[in-house]
């Protein structure tokens, strides 16, 4: 049987744990988080701490669980569902009745194959759809989520991998499941925050690693024209690190640099 963490308290997961009153379910009121567990180590977990208090405190959700314990939380939801040496967890907070925290935490085993140990190239186009906002919300996991999702659906029926989102200046922002860099002339370009990408975990512990490195990274406005010209592109997310772009609008890419931050930066991250 499957257990979920529902405020603190491990339970079977086929238990409701809230009624349609729910104001995550009702209005997106509420974040998520999406965390990878590796050998019983929570990865960059400081970094997902940080940024989830730091929505909480913009939402003006208050909650009274400290990093020790909601990282024991995860740690024995793991051990309970046996998933401790590789797990994708989804924590996910929203406001109750009261204007207090409540939260549930999702843990699934994340076998690790011969193939999900190594960079992996996709392909990439553009959602046209919607455009994201560059408001103060913007850069959260917000439990409204709905332009990623159809951004996600869009590439699978169109026949990509995962598709861009643009920012309501028709800017590139980030795609469906992660953030964008571009590399060109070795140097490393992202979309800054104030763009309205997703404050990614990965995307700052990315940024910190390879300005000590000392490569020239610049965070500012990304344009499809820059995708075009880019001797390289990768995405990065919390759960695989690292995944590099072979093609976008008929464009053939490499990824020489990006396998090199994959080994020297992502592996020895997870194992």
């Amino acid at each position: 049987m499957v257990h979920i963490c529902f405020n603190g308290q491990m339970m079977q997961g086929d238990m409701p744990v809230f009624k349609t009153d729910n104001r995550g379910f009702r209005y997106g009121d509420g974040v998520f988080e999406t965390i990878r567990v590796s050998k019983g180590r929570i990865p960059l977990f400081a970094f997902h701490f940080e940024r989830l208090i730091t929505s909480l405190r913009l939402l003006k959700i208050q909650h009274n669980w400290s990093e020790e314990q909601l990282g024991q939380w995860i740690i024995d939801l793991c051990q309970l569902n046996e998933c401790q040496h590789s797990a994708r967890v989804r924590l996910a907070v929203y406001r109750n009745a009261n204007g207090q925290a409540a939260i549930i935490i999702e843990a699934q085993s994340m076998p690790l194959t011969e193939k999900e140990n190594k960079l992996q190239s996709i392909s990439l186009t553009i959602y046209p759809f919607a455009r994201k906002s560059m408001d103060a919300f913007a850069n959260l996991k917000s439990a409204n989520f709905l332009p990623y999702v159809m951004a996600g659906l869009y590439a699978v029926d169109e026949g990509f991998d995962d598709s861009v989102l643009l920012n309501c200046d028709n800017k590139i922002c980030d795609t469906s499941k992660a953030n964008i860099f571009i590399i060109q002339s070795n140097e490393i370009f992202t979309p800054a925050l104030h763009q309205g990408c997703v404050s990614g975990v990965m995307r700052r512990y990315l940024i910190d690693r390879l300005k000590a490195l000392n490569y020239v990274l610049h965070q500012q406005v990304i344009t499809g024209e820059d995708l075009l010209s880019a001797d390289e592109i990768f995405l990065t997310n919390a759960i695989y690190g690292i995944k590099s772009i072979n093609s976008f609008k008929g464009k053939q890419y490499h990824n020489l640099i990006t396998s090199g931050f994959f080994e020297r930066l992502i592996t020895p991250l997870f194992t």
